[in-house]
Parts: structure tokens; C-alpha cells; sequence
């Protein structure tokens, strides 16, 4: 299960996790890839591409999630988790798209122009297509633009935002004279400006908190893109999506997307058994092995915007510690963790030496290796410093208490609990007790992380075309919604400021690597490893699958003919 993938915030992630090949892990068996030793220079984008005019009309694509949306608003905390943002992406869009080099450009669908008018003030036009409408047949307006402002500017409190990263940098939002056309007037310079403008929510979603926060909770939300969704099967556990009949672009290529709840401990089952078209793999060599064995399969690698890692709470216990947790940086064996992810899939491993970052994204240094990297003496040490003694089994202690920590992880995901095991192991090496504590994963992140009630937990983060501005909810301030740590640093305020307002592409990326190495002073998270985006796909599929930043064109994605 992932979480967390709107465009303007970073996503979290469950079963992308990475798969450790240890003896107390047992459930990863593949030998590693030949290919794992040779250096490979991924994609961006891996799919097969095809012209619309060489894609079959008809024909239905079956899909599979870990678990039904707890939200079905994107754009509130809870709905921002990639399965649910996956769900329902065929029923959205917006002015701008990615392209595949991580380039943006307007989608005519949406608009025709969006661009800036000014500098200073920052201010943005735009002017809407006009033909563009919601699921119901209302236009899509800049009234709609100026409801979601207001729900996700940070204003209102009794709003649940999943990120205020930009919006909360908006001054006006003015029509020029229609309702197509109206102007965005910054406060401040803000570099990422675009990241908002890849979709919206109608009116009807943001009208109150209720609304907003609740809602959707059992209900889809109005649909502006090519499919609806026309029926929710909560028994079943079944969304189906099919074609919006209101749809003024080019009629969608597939006539049904089919999206059912697998757990992920069967997705590879599922996938090698022909009952659905698609398998993220990620780094997980069972499902790899799974998808090489069906005839009709195609395997895709690109480069990805996904990284693993652990969590720290640092509000309260004995992880409040600053050098506690600096210790544990050390003591985990991220290399290990990277190789045993990526080698038996045929990709090369590295472990992830930033907080904002990609390996081989520009900008990307590696500031947390000599930070907190792995070490078992300096862990030792540490923790010695820091009062907590070794017993005669080597466990340690503190004013005769032991130092036992928890680590929760989402059960019926057996990526996220190999690698929970392998931290388990590593700490318990430097005689740091650890009990793993497995809560339902449709309530993992519900019940447990976004409430704090956890001490350490692993899933993985997934950024966006827009790497600094949307890692700043994880961090920063200490209330946002996404910052599950429960602390900050009160330089990185300024300093993400300093940054989103810097026009210069060069100089951001030194204020960014300022703020990684705050970052990696006081140890919020742990990075482990990056992930490529591995997708095992039915052979045939087009223009769908494996890739860093594009966005997919949903009235394309079908049957090669």
C-alpha cells in the first residue's frame, strides 16, 4: 500500500518497501539477478508507448490496491496515500502535466495557457478550457480554484490539508473577467508554483471542513477527467471505473478500469495467475520471480521518487533523545538493506544519502553518510554517552531501566515487517531491545502513524517533480500533517523559505543541501534505501506502468493493436 502521492506534498508508502534477505526473514528466497552487479542508467519513463490511433478502443484493465481509500478527498490527510491517489487518478486532472523528463507543460484538456505575468509580485494567468466540466456537467471554474485555496492554505484550522506547501503562499486568486480566466498573486516568490495547478477540487468538496474533511469519506469525489467511478463494492472490496460520458476530450481508449483489493502478500498471485494486468514489484524478488514465470508479461524498470526508511517519534520516550536516535542511525545497516532490495531485481542498489533528494536527481549529495552512517563503534559510543550501559547479555541499560523500543509495522505486508526485522536485528546488535508491534494495515496509518501513537516505524516516502517544496510537510513546521516525527528544527523554517523563494535553480539546490544537512544533524528519519519503480505489466499495455515523473494520460492507457 502506498500513501501519500498528491503532487504538491510527498506520499507514503507500505508494500513498495523493501524486501531484506535475512534468516529472520524468510520471505524473500530469490537468488540475486546476474544483471544486479552490471551499472544501469534506468529510464525516466518505461512503458511501451503508443499513439492514440494504435491503441484499441474497448477492453478492460484489472488493477490492484491494498486496501479500499479511508478518504476518498486526495487533498486531505488521510486521502493522501497513493493507492487512493492511484484510484482515482483516471477521474482527475489538471492545467498542468508532467512530462517524462520531469518538464512541465499545460494539458489542453484543462487549459489553454498557464503562465507567469509578473515577478514581483510572482503573479500567475490562467486561463481555463472553457468545454471543462465536472462529473455533474458544472464548468470547472476559478471558483473552484479559489475553494481549494481556502481549504488548503492553513487559514481555517478546522481543515485537515495534507500539505499547505504553496497554498499557504497565495495572496489572490481573481477572475479577469470570466469565470475561465484568473490571475494566482503570490505573497513571495515561490519556484514550485506549478505543483498546484496538476489538479483541483470542486467547490462542493471544500465548502466546509465537514465536507472536506469527512465527506468522502465512503464517497468518490466528483470526477473531472476521463473515467468516473461508477460503482464502490465495499463487500467485494471493488471500485470500478468507467467511461465519463461527460468527457469533452477524446474518448477514453479503455471502456472499464477495474481496481480490487489484493492484499499484498497475493498481488504477485494474483498478477502470475492472470487475474489482474499489473504488478508493482518494486524491490521485492518473490514478485519478480512470480511475474518472469507468466508467459503473456512484460517486466519495466525506470528510475524512481521512492525511498525507504525509519521514522523516529521523538515527542516523547526515550527517542526524545537526539544522541538516542543518532545512535540508531548508526546502527542500522543500510547498505545491506539497499542490496538485499534491489539486487535480486536486477537493479543496482545504493542506499538514499538525502532527505530531499534522488541519486543521479541534480541537486543530489549524499549528507546523511557521514552523519549517521553505519557504524557500529560510533552507535556503541553513543549510546554510552548518553547513560545507557551494556548488561552482562549486552542488552542496555539506563538507571537500572532497559532500553527496549518499538517498531510498528502494518501486517499482511511482509516488505515493510522483513525490513522492521532486519532494524530489529541490526539494533539488537549494539544491545538496543526491539518488539515489533504488527496493527491492522487498513488502519496502520489512520490509527497509528498520522496520531503519533508509535515510537519507530518504516514505510517509504514518495516525492514529487517538485523535490523541495513538497518534502517540507515531512519536516516542517512540527504540527504539520505529515510530519509524523513530532519534532523539527526551528532553522528549517527559514531555510525551506529561503529555498521555494529562490528563482535561481543552482542556488536552491545549496539551500536545499543546507537544509538536508539540518536534516541529518538531529536524525528525524533515517533514510535507507531508494527504490526504482519496477512494474510487471500484461503484455500489450500501453502507455502505462513504470516511470519517475510523467503523468499518465488516461485517455491513451489501453490495448496495443
Amino acid at each position: 500500500m502506498k500513501r501519500k502521492s498528491t503532487v504538491f506534498a510527498a506520499l507514503a508508502v507500505l508494500s513498495a518497501s523493501a524486501l531484506l534477505l535475512t534468516a529472520c526473514a524468510p520471505g524473500n528466497t530469490a537468488e540475486d539477478s546476474p544483471a544486479a552487479s552490471e551499472s544501469k542508467v534506468l529510464p525516466t519513463t518505461a512503458w511501451e508507448t503508443a499513439a492514440a490511433a494504435d491503441v484499441q478502443g474497448g477492453g478492460t484493465l484489472n488493477l490492484s490496491i491494498d486496501s479500499l481509500p479511508a478518504n476518498w478527498n486526495t487533498y486531505q490527510v488521510d486521502g493522501n496515500e497513493s493507492d487512493t491517489v492511484n484510484t482515482v487518478a483516471p477521474t482527475t486532472g489538471g492545467p498542468i502535466r508532467v512530462a517524462a523528463d520531469g518538464t512541465t507543460t499545460v494539458d489542453p484538456n484543462y487549459a489553454t495557457s498557464v503562465e507567469v505575468i509578473s515577478e514581483d509580485p510572482q503573479v500567475i494567468e490562467v486561463k481555463l478550457n472553457p468545454a471543462a466540466v465536472w462529473e455533474d456537467g458544472t464548468p470547472i471554474t476559478y471558483k473552484d480554484y479559489v475553494s481549494t485555496w481556502t481549504a488548503m492554505n492553513g487559514s481555517n484550522e478546522a481543515y485537515s490539508p495534507a500539505s499547505t506547501a504553496i497554498f499557504d503562499q497565495i495572496s489572490a486568486i481573481e477572475s479577469t473577467g470570466t469565470d475561465f480566466d484568473f490571475t494566482v498573486t503570490f505573497d513571495s516568490i515561490n519556484a514550485d508554483w506549478a505543483s498546484i495547478f496538476t489538479s483541483v477540487l470542486p467547490a462542493v468538496v471544500t465548502s466546509t471542513p465537514e465536507a472536506f474533511n469527512t465527506g468522502y469519506v465512503t464517497t468518490p469525489m466528483p470526477s473531472s477527467g476521463p473515467f468516473i467511478i461508477s460503482t464502490i463494492d465495499t463487500v467485494g472490496q471493488v471500485a470500478t471505473l468507467t467511461r465519463n460520458p461527460l468527457w469533452w476530450g477524446e474518448a477514453a481508449k479503455l471502456e472499464t478500469i477495474i481496481v480490487k483489493v489484493i492484499s499484498g502478500a497475493s498481488a504477485a498471485t494474483s498478477f502470475g495467475n492472470s487475474e489482474t494486468d499489473v504488478l508493482y514489484i518494486s524491490s521485492n524478488a518473490d514478485a519478480y520471480q512470480t511475474a518472469e514465470k507468466r508467459a503473456d508479461a512484460d517486466i519495466q524498470a525506470s528510475g524512481g521518487l521512492t525511498w525507504t526508511h525509519v521514522t523516529m517519534n521523538g515527542s516523547k520516550g526515550p527517542l526524545a533523545d537526539v544522541e538516542l536516535r543518532r545512535a540508531i542511525g548508526h546502527a542500522v545497516n543500510r547498505g545491506l538493506i539497499s542490496e538485499s532490495a534491489n539486487t535480486p531485481v536486477g537493479v543496482d542498489a545504493t542506499t538514499q544519502g538525502s532527505y530531499i533528494f534522488m541519486p543521479g536527481q541534480k541537486g543530489y549529495e549524499d549528507n546523511v553518510g557521514d552523519a549517521i552512517g553505519y557504524d557500529v563503534a560510533a552507535a556503541e559510543k553513543l549510546l554510552d554517552d548518553a547513560g545507557y550501559s551494556a548488561g552482562d547479555d549486552g542488552m542496555r541499560e539506563k538507571d537500572g531501566k532497559a532500553l527496549e523500543l518499538s517498531i510498528t509495522v502494518p501486517a499482511d505486508t511482509p516488505t515493510n515487517k522483513q525490513r522492521a526485522v532486519q532494524v530489529q536485528a541490526d539494533l539488537k546488535e549494539v544491545g538496543v531491545a526491539v518488539e515489533l508491534n504488527e496493527v491492522p494495515t487498513a488502519k496502520y496509518f489512520s490509527d497509528y502513524i498520522i496520531p503519533g501513537d508509535f515510537e519507530m516505524t518504516s514505510f517509504s516516502w514518495v516525492g514529487t517533480p517538485w523535490p523541495i517544496s513538497s518534502s517540507e510537510a515531512l519536516f516542517s513546521p512540527v504540527d504539520s500533517e505529515s510530519n509524523f516525527t513530532g519534532i523539527t528544527d526551528e532553522k528549517l523554517s527559514a531555510l525551506y523559505d529561503e529555498a521555494n523563494t529562490e528563482l535561481d535553480a543552482d542556488k536552491r539546490i545549496v539551500i536545499a543541501n543546507k537544509i538536508d544537512k539540518v536534516l541529518a544533524a538531529y536524525v528525524p528519519i533515517i533514510p535507507i534505501a531508494p527504490l526504482p519503480n519496477v512494474y510487471a505489466v500484461k503484455s500489450g499495455l500501453v502507455n502505462y506502468g513504470a516511470t519517475q515523473f510523467e503523468t499518465v494520460d488516461w485517455s491513451i492507457v489501453g490495448w496495443k493493436k
